[in-house]
């Protein structure tokens, strides 16, 4: 594993181990997520996929193994990856108190790099008022403030967990838009998990399909979605790798 940040991959974990009491989630997990790359994360619920992330955020110290984000070793250096990483998760929780304006200000603070600028182009994308609260903003305005926060410092590293959850085609359209967007900077990557096939087929270039703990297969996507019969076929390949309590929706 490279010491000193200068290798291709953003992300570079090895023989990760991560257990809850006597639960094993992650079993000597190996993954590489090369920079300037959409990677997606994808296997049925309770596979592994938020605790890794957690993990690369430095919010989980693993039990085993080891992982480097943007050079750093997150379990140590937590602080300095999440000042370069935009983090979206799975539940997002704002504080209902507070007016867009005043959540953001908040936040900035936190990263050196905040751009007011980047702050202001992403209100106007996705039509949210500074002077909204946030109380009686709906899920999909939530979805997309918690982006804001996540962009606004024009991180290297975003990670979103279940963006598009329960969100409807407007609000998805939106979100893919804004990170397609975050992409034309050069060098910066994004690793998604998510339960939409249309989603990961739209945004991914690369995927990586987590079961009992370990990545069973990964690689570009038109790689591993290929079919027996020559065609694209990635729920029928999401179904043979984790075949358990399959969730995957094909919402287009």
């Amino acid at each position: 594993m490279n010491e000193r940040g200068d290798s291709d991959d953003v992300i570079e974990v090895r023989g990760l181990d991560v257990r809850f009491r006597k639960k094993r989630v992650l079993a000597g997990l190996d993954l590489a997520v090369r920079r300037g790359s959409v990677t997606a994360l994808l296997g049925r619920n309770g596979c592994g996929k938020s605790t890794l992330l957690r993990v690369l955020t430095g919010q989980l110290a693993p039990d085993g193994g080891a992982a480097r984000v943007l050079g750093l070793d997150p379990a140590r250096e937590g602080a300095a990856v999440r000042a370069r990483t935009g983090y979206v998760p799975e539940r997002i929780e704002l504080p209902r108190w507070m007016r867009v304006r005043d959540w953001l200000a908040f936040l900035a603070p936190f990263y050196a790099s905040w751009s007011a600028g980047e702050e202001r182009r992403l209100l106007q994308l996705f039509e949210l008022e500074r002077a909204e609260c946030v109380a009686e903003l709906s899920k999909g305005n939530r979805a997309k403030l918690a982006l804001i926060g996540a962009l606004a410092h024009r991180p290297q590293l975003l990670l979103l967990d279940e963006p598009f959850s329960g969100l409807d085609v407007a609000v998805r359209r939106a979100i893919a838009t804004a990170v397609l967007g975050h992409l034309r900077d050069e060098g910066r990557t994004v690793v998604l998990v998510s339960h939409s096939i249309a989603d990961v087929e739209r945004l991914a270039d690369r995927v990586a399909i987590l079961s009992q703990g370990r990545i069973e297969r990964e690689g570009e996507l038109e790689d591993v979605a290929r079919s027996p019969a020559g065609g694209m076929d990635l729920e029928l390949t999401l179904q043979e790798l984790a075949p358990v309590a399959s969730t995957y929706e094909a919402v287009r």
